[in-house]
Order: C-alpha cells, then structure tokens, then sequence
C-alpha cells in the first residue's frame, strides 16, 4: 500500500524563520522604545521649561517690590554650621572659604537678596525680645528678608529628610542628577528693624527655606552637566545693575538668568539651549521707599 508524505520543515528552515522573527520583534521593540524615550524627553522638556519660567516670573515679582536690593560685596551669614536645616542654606560654589557653609557673596556667589516693606505699616514690627504670640501678632508690621540661591541637589534632598522639614520640600532622590541644582527661596521675618536701621547682613539664622525650581543648571563647570570646550556654557545667575563689585553702588535693576538640566533616559536635556539661559531685566519701584513703623 502506497502511503501519501507528509510535508515539513526542516530545522535549518526553522531556525532562519526564528531569526527573521527575533530581527522583526527587535526592530519593532526599538521603534516602541524610542518612542517612548521621545515621548519621556519631551514630556520632561516642557515640565522643565514651565518650572523655570514660573520660579522667574515669582524672583521677578519679589524684585518689583523690593524696598532695598544687597549690593555687591556683602557677605551675607544664612546661617553658622550647615547641618540639618542649616544644610538647606549651603552654598554649592567650591573653590572658596564659602563652600560648604551658609555664607554668601553678593555679586559674586549665585545669590540674590533683598528686603520687602512691611504688608501693613499701620502697626509697629516688634522687637527680637518679644514673645513668640507677639511675634506672630505682629509680623505683618515688619520688614521681610528674602534671598534666593542654588543648593546641590543632593545636598537638599539629603537636608530634607531631617525632622522638621515639611516633606513637600523634598523633590525626591535621583542620583544621576546629584550634582544639578535646585534654586530654593530664604525668607525671615525682621523683627525690630526700621528705615533708617543698619542693613542686616549677619542676623539673618532662624528663616525657613523652601525649594522652588528643580534641576537647575549649576552655573560653575560641573562634570556631567556643563562644558566650557568646545562651548561655555557657565552663566551668571543674577546680575545687578550697575555693574561693579563696590558695596556702596546702589542696585537699580537685576537680570535673572536661569537655565535647566537633567539626565533623563542617558540624555542631558538643557534649554532652552546647549549655551543660553532664560533672561528677564527687572527694575524694582519700591527702591527706599519708607515705610513708617
């Protein structure tokens, strides 16, 4: 009896046909995957690009309030020994007896500090012995002390996790970031200063700090983040106006500069560009204005 044959593959078509599916599922697993890392980087982008924005729009607000802006060559304490809290002040600028510490250099160091008037001046700004209830009743009757500066990202995140701290203030570890910046904002309360009083530059411990921007581009050569061959791409944060260095020139307008980095998916993004930061001139119209209190 004659039996019909059943055909088949052999192995060697097998496994051809097994390569030409891993070659197709791979090309199709790039395809996807770089669409997501497009899709992450863009996402990230924009996130970023707002962030910056925003935190400008908010420096630039505080500066048209401005009723004094530190000018160059004052050396401003934040605070004594950077732990705990005092971590949150730490000035991120190596090379100088400042880095490390709460102490910073107007004109100089990436900071910029001003004084606001009071939010009510009907009423009289109690003095540094009064009682906390006191203290707290009248606080709207006094001058406010504001100053804004980079802190190493990981110094923060690190700072935060310290009791005491509102945990809103913490932006979450990220260690391929450690080294970018945050910009965070000093504000205190200046009980028993008055126009006319000597400009505080060493008692100004006891304010709270929070974050307002993440993933600043640190404006110092920092591995990983910035260059300065074949481009530079270092930056002056905040400019005060005139230029100079003489603590006895009074500022009349800042410039903000910000820019933004983050590795994200083996990318470093920085905008808006490879080399140019966000920039807003600003004018403050408070400048002296006195405030009777």
């Amino acid at each position: 009896m004659k039996r019909n044959a059943q055909a088949g593959f052999t192995l060697l078509e097998l496994l051809v046909a097994m390569a030409i599916m891993g070659v197709v599922l791979m090309a199709l697993l790039n395809y996807f995957s770089q669409g997501t890392r497009i899709s992450t980087q863009s996402s990230s982008r924009a996130e970023l690009q707002q962030e910056i924005l925003n935190v400008q729009q908010l420096i630039a607000g505080r500066l048209k309030e401005a009723w004094y802006v530190y000018p160059s060559s004052q050396t401003l304490q934040l605070g004594s020994t950077p732990t705990s809290t005092a971590a949150l002040r730490r000035n991120p600028v190596a090379g100088t007896a400042r880095s490390g510490t709460a102490n910073w250099l107007t004109g100089t160091d990436p900071v910029l500090a001003v004084i606001l008037l009071p939010r009510d001046i009907t009423g009289t700004c109690p003095d540094t012995t009064a009682t906390t209830a006191q203290k707290e009743a009248g606080k709207d009757y006094c001058y406010r002390f504001f100053a804004y500066y980079p802190v190493k990202r990981s110094v923060w995140v690190t700072g935060t996790t310290d009791s005491g701290v509102p945990s809103a203030s913490n932006p979450g570890d990220d260690s391929a970031n450690g080294d970018v910046w945050v910009l965070a904002e000093y504000r205190k309360t200046l009980y028993g200063f008055k126009a006319g009083d000597t400009i505080p530059t060493s008692t100004l411990d006891g304010g709270d700090a929070n974050i307002l921007a993440d993933y600043v581009a640190p404006t110092v050569a920092t591995p990983g983040f910035t260059t300065t061959t074949p481009i530079d791409n270092t930056y002056t944060m905040f400019s005060l106006l005139p230029t100079g260095t003489s603590a006895t020139v009074p500022v009349t307008g800042v410039t903000l500069n910000l820019a933004t980095t983050r590795k994200i998916g083996g990318i470093t993004l920085r905008l808006p560009n490879a080399t140019d930061e966000y920039s807003i001139t600003v004018y403050p119209t408070n400048l002296g204005k006195i405030a009777a209190n």
